[in-house]
């Protein structure tokens, strides 16, 4: 059996049994149609985010602080908080995933996200269960929210916030809670290192001012033993000067302990937000859907070749095993084979 023979084997297979390698064709093409018209519609919202911090503004100087662009600058003096790892982190997602909705019944994000998905759920897609304990839930909900969630710094040193989802309105909710929850985390952490440090500066103040009631009792003391005595009859000179400078020094230091103390306070009453969002996350968003007319021809043409080939599989073989033979035994050895053909 030679190369030619094959050939013309094959096409008369194919020419015989035309009808049934063009009906696999159609059946895969409609199996692909529908499949493609029972994807879920997914909707994908896209915010633009910039940091309202001044450049006057020590615990925040720029915006790359904020976004982490510049690993020696923090967003405060002691913590660098990198934005795009904060909006991907678990605590932002279950934050978010905790979120409850007045408009869609007071239910939380998590169980919204668990409707969503078996309401806009394709034929292949088993049905979703979330687990019933709210805790449990909402972390389920947070594993849910890390697909849909990318963070981004785009070119002009902006960050980009996108999130994709299958209901326009649901997107909406999560896309403005993960802005809220992300300013949030921003604002309690300026908050908490402002009640540090003002906690920090109080006790200095009470403590230097415990030290300077102490050197004042000293004095006091001193004077009340020599205070009927001659000065000329006084052995020692009472070493006033040295406790006037001590007592400078740590009225020095009560002063500083001070200014700290209320500079602290300031930023604690001052803690505002410190982003702004330049594009909202509103619609219309990107839509995206499985083209029905694309699928249908690529599965026209998958069930032509995989039927065809199906078709063809056992003259190939005979072909291998002729092939095989000639190789291991020479011409002799499958004259037989070669007389019968296929």
């Amino acid at each position: 059996m030679t190369t030619n023979d094959l050939i013309r084997s094959i096409v008369e297979r194919v020419e015989k049994f035309w009808y049934i390698i063009l009906l696999a064709g159609i059946i895969i093409a409609g199996v692909m149609i529908m499949y493609a018209k029972t994807t879920p519609i997914t909707y994908t919202s896209k915010a633009t985010i910039f940091s309202l911090s001044g450049a006057n503004d020590a615990s925040a100087s720029a915006l790359s602080a904020i976004l982490g662009a510049e690993s020696s600058k923090g967003f405060s003096d002691e913590t660098s908080i990198n934005i795009i790892e904060l909006s991907q982190s678990r605590t932002t997602r279950e934050a978010v995933a905790a979120i409850m909705v007045p408009s869609m019944g007071n239910k939380i994000v998590a169980k919204l996200l668990e409707e969503d998905i078996n309401n806009h759920r394709s034929w292949l897609e088993p049905k979703v269960v979330a687990p019933s304990d709210e805790k449990k839930l909402i972390i389920w909900g947070g594993k849910i929210l890390e697909g849909g969630i990318t963070a981004t710094i785009n070119k002009n040193n902006s960050f980009v916030l996108t999130y994709t989802g299958r209901s326009e309105a649901l997107v909406k909710i999560i896309s403005y809670g993960i802005i809220d929850k992300i300013s949030k985390f921003y604002i309690d952490l300026k908050i908490d290192k402002a009640r540090t440090d003002f906690k920090f500066a109080s006790r200095k103040v009470d403590s230097l001012r415990a030290v300077m009631n102490a050197k004042d009792h000293v004095m006091i003391a001193r004077d009340k033993k020599s205070l009927f005595t001659p000065t000329d009859k006084l052995e020692y000179r009472m070493p006033y000067e040295n406790m006037l400078a001590d007592k400078q020094m740590v009225r020095n230091q009560y002063a500083s302990a001070v200014a700290n103390q209320q500079s602290a306070a300031y930023k604690l009453q001052k803690a505002t937000p410190i982003i702004r969002v330049l594009d909202e996350p509103d619609p219309p968003y990107t839509k995206e859907s499985n083209s029905p007319l694309i699928f249908g021809i690529i599965g026209f043409f998958v069930g032509i070749i995989i039927s065809s080939t199906i078709m063809v599989s056992g003259l190939v073989f005979k072909y291998g095993k002729h092939e095989a033979n000639k190789a291991l035994y020479g011409q002799a050895a499958t004259t037989t084979t070669t007389a019968a053909g296929l």
